[in-house]
């Protein structure tokens, strides 16, 4: 009785981790001006951005400025960060490939991918996933 009550309560406590919304931790930009995290709404399948990740951009006071919906599902590998230098936000994505913005007042603007940019999200992946 007791292995079983054990053996519900493990498998209750691993599907809940997989169903619920996802939000990471603050990461901080190379200037120190901007904060971003990542998001997921995996529990909500009403809402128009089920399993997207979405980047939510911070000041240095912690106020939201804005977010991001990146068009990457959180079905597949995928990771965020920052180039090494200046305020570039650079998203790998095995579903839509590799993704950059760079911030112009306060706000991201899409930017074409670059190899330099292309070697930053593929090392950010290599990090995340080792």
């Amino acid at each position: 009785m007791k292995r079983n009550l054990t053996l519900i309560l493990l498998t209750l406590t691993l599907t809940s981790c997989f169903f619920s919304d996802y939000e990471s931790e603050l990461i901080k930009s190379p200037t120190g001006n901007f904060e971003i995290k990542a998001t997921v709404n995996r529990t909500d399948k009403n809402v128009e951005n089920y399993a997207d990740v979405i980047i939510h951009l911070f000041d240095t006071e912690n106020n939201k400025l804005t977010e991001l919906n990146t068009g990457a599902g959180d079905a597949n590998k995928w990771t965020i960060g920052w180039t090494e230098l200046g305020d570039t936000i650079v998203l790998q994505s095995s579903d839509i490939g590799n993704k950059a913005w760079i911030l112009k007042k306060n706000k991201p603007n899409e930017i074409k991918m670059t190899d330099k940019l292309n070697e930053r999200a593929e090392f950010l992946y290599s990090e995340k996933y080792k």
